[in-house]
């Protein structure tokens, strides 16, 4: 059974009120920073994510489910905060972040957890008419990668409809190929040292699937992809535009 816990304490997730369905998501009583935090469980996993509310929630027709990027030598960094209340600010839309974590986990038990996660909010949203073309995913970095997995393993089902990539990284093996990737490693960020560092940490080479080796994107959900001049993983966008 599939069952969504609510948590009325905004800075801390230690206590939580059980709920049932969706509708307690975008029907809360709203903290005065207009923040929820909640936990789902699907499959006896427990998934966070953090609602962020626009000022007026009464016609809620479209919505945004993003996907934070990870620090490459940090822990997970909770500075998306400040980018999904911009984009409520900005849209007046509904933010969705799912707020996955690696621990000990790698990289595609992430990508699975999140799968079921917005699979279980896609049907939620259903049940309240909400149209799946109005649900717009947005990835950062990491973020972009797993949504772009997510995509490879729906691309049959057209689950995501819209999708945003902002400076994703989308090949975890990190080919040296790639001129940016050696033109821009010597920020403090992003150096080959830090990718590397990941990927021994966290991405297994028999299950890992890179979105740039995949042939056939017929199905790829509609897609804007933003990367930058500077970004070490520019042309692993590059790319997958190529490709879509």
């Amino acid at each position: 059974m599939e069952q969504m816990l609510l948590s009325n304490d905004f800075g801390t997730e230690d206590t939580y009120k059980l709920y049932r369905n969706v509708y307690e998501i975008i029907h809360p009583t709203i903290s005065k920073r207009n923040i929820s935090n909640y936990k789902i469980i699907v499959r006896d996993d427990l998934l966070p994510l953090r609602i962020f509310y626009p000022r007026k929630i009464s016609n809620m027709e479209k919505i945004i489910v993003y996907i934070h990027g990870k620090k490459m030598n940090d822990t997970m960094s909770r500075t998306y905060t400040d980018v999904c209340l911009e984009l409520v600010r900005r849209l007046d839309l509904l933010v969705v972040a799912i707020d996955y974590s690696f621990d000990s986990n790698d990289y595609m038990t992430v990508v699975e957890k999140c799968e079921q996660t917005i699979k279980y909010l896609y049907r939620e949203f259903s049940s309240i008419n909400i149209d799946p073309v109005n649900i717009i995913m947005i990835g950062d970095s990491i973020g972009a990668s797993i949504l772009s997995n997510i995509a490879i393993i729906n691309k049959n089902n057209s689950m995501i409809r819209k999708l945003i990539l902002l400076y994703p990284a989308l090949d975890f093996m990190f080919n040296t190929e790639f001129p940016s990737i050696v033109q821009n490693s010597k920020f403090d960020l992003l150096t080959v040292r830090n990718l590397k560092i990941f990927e021994k940490k966290y991405i297994d080479p028999k299950r890992y699937v890179s979105p740039l080796s995949i042939d056939n994107c017929h199905n790829w959900p509609n897609t804007l992809v933003i990367t930058g001049d500077l970004d070490p993983l520019r042309d692993e966008a590059l790319e997958l535009v190529k490709k879509i």
